[in-house]
């Protein structure tokens, strides 16, 4: 028996035990529990003190345990107890086993509500926290229909502002209401960056350097970069290069933009924005004028610069105005503004940095590139010639990044999303102008053509939708004037596919000076070749093809170019025969049409005329069959026996290519091969085109502006 009471008292000491591993592993369960549930301490309060008196009691177990062992070594010592003692208190031990497994599993139970409560706590933690973000979402909203509500009552403000200073039209308000333009769009033109040239690009290095350093490395003089500053000045636009921010002389001088010694010259020049105090009145250039405060060669050398930079700038409202506007607003008169640009009234009062040439500001301007690297226009300074429009390229390189040295169009860097819309309309009303106009074909149907008045260039509409150069959805847009004009020209360019004609003649002159194409006609009219030269060379395009239209590329008949103003009457008189050379020259007693070869050996055409037919039109690829206009080599006309032994003789020698014409561009005496061979591409039209230079006179000025243009 005594062995059994051991067993069991082995038994319950293992089942204590156990039962205080699970205490403890529940202790350690409920201290977690007690860390996680820090936020429901207020709602746990009376389950925490309900377990800290079971754990009392459970240590009262043990203790009593701890009792009933030493009871046990008294019983084992003392072997006289009784065995029904024994008994009773093993029931005892008994019962208390089973109240500490009820207790155990009592506090089963409370865990497990303990987790279900610490879930609902959760979920409700998290229920509040999707309702915090929604009321931060709310909140957000408000915010930004204030800021909306805000921003409206500004716009509202500025559109009031420009009204009463007849600043907006009727069909800028219509725009804005149908959202085909925004608020600052329409703001950009009046308060926005003036578009003052800011420092010098180095075409060699392609970095970009302030006025004052290009003239201290030996670029340009300093009293030239001391005018480009002042036109900063006057505009309001002294820059940093290095961060493209634009800053009062004050600013400029604590930054160390500019030196101390130009403050005074540079704070006079900055009253043209801020206004010129007089009698208690801020007046404007033009008014400061009138009041003989500002000297006039001045004053009209800085509105100058403000025209052509945007605008003429009210000293009241700190805005630009238009030219046409600034004259209704008193900021200038017509008188003023026409002779603007008029070298007596107003003398070119700037120098431009490569040639030393005087110019006008916007002259420079329409040179400059526009650098993306800091939103600035730097004048190119190089042997390159960047900014030279040339008939080989359908566009000048216009922007640049200075940061890594990349050059592109306008057209390019607006369609890489470098340029906004209005930089680019800006940079390409620099290079061309484009304008359009209704003319009706021989058919008499309508056409509508779109020209370029400063480089010559001419794109039919109704061409470009048949040739699929221009969608007609492009087309419907650029009417309600969703796209400019320059837009439309520049989609055409980008999809034409211009093939040089290798049997073209001379088809018209290319403008080294003003960058322009001219018709030979003009090309004599303008004073750039002699009539002799204009001549010969339309005798060329009579009979090989027609007159070369410059323009567009067609080939027109002479009663055609006529009415286009490619020829004169008596230049029209004086191509018949040519024409007829190409057209063939028909037998008047066999009916049959000869070739010019053919016909000069017949006596049916002027020798002198048809051998300068004959020399053209090889020189240009061969001889023209006038029934099919295939060209023929002078191998396969000998070969063919076309043309007897004296023509053979005759066009064989080297003497035949007389120096007939003169070079429109070094004026010296040429042959039709050499002009050929001096000729260039058009990439617009594919046809040849002959620079050409106009000799202003004598005198230093014109032999320097000679030399400059022929190097170029």
């Amino acid at each position: 028996m005594t062995g059994s009471l051991k067993q069991e008292i082995y038994a319950l000491q293992n089942d204590k035990k156990a039962t205080e591993r699970k205490v403890e592993n529940l202790n350690d369960k409920l201290s977690e529990l007690s860390v996680t549930l820090q936020r429901t301490k207020d709602e746990l309060a009376t389950e925490t003190k309900e377990t800290q008196v079971k754990e009392s009691k459970i240590l009262q177990l043990e203790t009593e345990l701890q009792k009933h062992k030493l009871t046990i070594k008294e019983i084992i010592s003392s072997s006289d107890k009784s065995g029904s003692n024994i008994q009773n208190e093993n029931a005892i031990l008994r019962r208390e086993k089973v109240e500490v497994l009820e207790k155990n599993i009592s506090l089963g139970s409370e865990v497990r509500t303990l987790k279900e409560k610490l879930q609902r706590t959760q979920t409700e933690a998290e229920q509040k926290q999707r309702e915090n973000s929604a009321l931060q979402m709310k909140s957000q909203q408000k915010e930004e229909q204030l800021e909306k509500c805000k921003k409206m009552l500004e716009d509202n403000t500025s559109i009031q502002d420009l009204i009463k200073f007849k600043l907006l039209d009727e069909e800028v308000l219509r725009k804005l209401e149908m959202g085909l333009i925004t608020m600052e769009e329409v703001l950009a033109q009046y308060v926005g960056k003036p578009t003052a040239v800011a420092g010098v690009y180095v075409e060699s290095s392609k970095k970009k350097i302030s006025f004052l350093e290009a003239a201290e490395k030996g670029f340009l003089a300093k009293t030239y970069a001391v005018e480009f500053l002042e036109a900063q000045a006057a505009t309001g636009s002294l820059t940093d290069l290095a961060t493209g921010q634009t800053h009062s002389v004050v600013e400029a001088l604590e930054r160390g933009i500019i030196e101390t010694s130009l403050q005074d010259k540079l704070i006079e020049a900055e009253k043209a924005v801020s206004g010129y105090i007089h009698a208690g009145k801020k007046l404007s250039v033009f008014q400061a004028i009138e009041e003989r405060i500002l000297d006039r060669y001045k004053g009209k050398k800085i509105l100058e610069v403000q025209v052509s930079t945007g605008g003429l700038i009210n000293p009241e409202i700190g805005v630009r105005v238009p030219a046409s506007i600034a004259v209704d607003q008193g900021l200038l008169n017509k008188e003023t503004l026409q002779g603007l640009y008029d070298p007596v009234s107003n003398p070119k009062g700037f120098h431009n940095p490569d040639t030393g040439q005087k110019a006008y500001y916007s002259e420079i301007l329409k040179t400059c590139l526009y650098d993306i690297d800091g939103c600035v226009f730097l004048f190119p300074f190089g042997d390159r010639h960047l900014a030279n429009t040339s008939p080989t390229s359908s566009h000048r390189v216009s922007v640049v990044s200075s940061s890594c040295g990349i050059e592109m169009s306008a057209y390019e860097a607006f369609k890489g999303k470098h340029i906004d819309k209005r930089t680019y309309l800006f940079l390409s009303q620099q290079e061309s102008e484009w304008q359009e106009k209704s003319i009706v074909d021989a058919s008499g149907s309508p056409l509508h053509i779109i020209a370029d008045v400063k480089s010559g260039r001419q794109l039919c509409l109704e061409s470009a939708l048949s040739q699929r150069f221009l969608e007609t959805s492009e087309l419907d847009s650029f009417r309600l004037g969703l796209l400019s004009v320059y837009e439309i020209a520049d989609l055409i360019f980008s999809r034409m596919v211009v093939v040089e004609d290798v049997n073209s003649p001379i088809a018209g002159l290319w403008d080294v000076t003003r960058r322009k194409r001219l018709s030979v006609l003009q090309g004599f009219q303008q004073g750039l070749t002699d009539r002799t030269t204009a001549l010969r060379l339309l005798e060329a395009q009579a009979c090989t093809g027609g007159i070369c239209d410059p323009f567009s590329g067609e080939k027109v008949l002479v009663s055609e170019a006529l009415k286009r103003g490619l020829v004169d009457e008596a230049l029209s008189q004086q191509l018949q025969q040519f024409e007829q050379a190409f057209k063939g020259v028909v037998h008047p007693k066999t009916a049959k049409t000869l070739s010019i070869s053919q016909a000069v050996q017949e006596n049916l055409f002027p020798k002198d005329a048809g051998f300068r037919c004959i020399e053209f039109q090889l020189l240009t690829g061969g001889l023209i069959n006038p029934e099919n206009h295939d060209r023929v080599s002078l191998e396969e006309v000998i070969q063919s026996g076309l043309v007897d032994k004296v023509t053979v003789s005759v066009l064989k020698d080297e003497k035949f290519h007389t120096k007939s014409l003169t070079c429109p561009k070094t004026k010296r005496r040429i042959t039709f091969r050499e002009a050929l061979e001096r000729s260039v591409y058009d990439c617009h039209t594919g046809l040849r085109l002959l620079e050409a230079t106009k000799v202003l006179g004598f005198g230093a000025k014109s032999t320097f502006h000679y030399v400059w243009a022929y190097r170029q």
